[in-house]
């Protein structure tokens, strides 16, 4: 049998971005699914082009309407306001290279 290269996240992102079609969670030019509209599990990009995928969305108790986000991968992996770093979910047409971001990423992860 094959060593497996890329600890089995292939078929974990495939399931996302499969989640994100059956669902219409994905962005496009008539809707920009963002803020508030943000679910756990959706496979987001921010203004700098990176991605990552919502662990948490929920909007923040102090009466200002923010929506807190956190996500998984790389440098948006904080909680922040996502209205300043422009998240929102990938277009389909970005599915492509999300899975190949999100396949290295988590597929070079070596747990202890």
């Amino acid at each position: 049998m094959p060593k497996q290269s890329d600890n089995g996240a292939s078929p974990i992102i495939d399931a996302l971005l499969m989640r994100m079609s059956e669902l219409d969670r994905f962005s496009d030019d008539e809707r920009v699914i963002a803020g508030r509209e943000l679910l756990p599990l959706d496979v987001v990009i921010n203004k700098h082009g990176e991605f990552g995928l919502v662990h948490l969305a929920k909007e923040y108790k102090n009466g200002n309407g923010l929506t807190w986000l956190s996500c998984l991968v790389g440098e948006i992996g904080i909680i922040f306001p996502n209205f300043e770093h422009g998240i929102r979910t990938i277009y389909e047409t970005e599915g492509a290279a999300a899975r190949a971001y999100l396949v290295k990423y988590f597929g070079d992860k070596k747990w202890l």
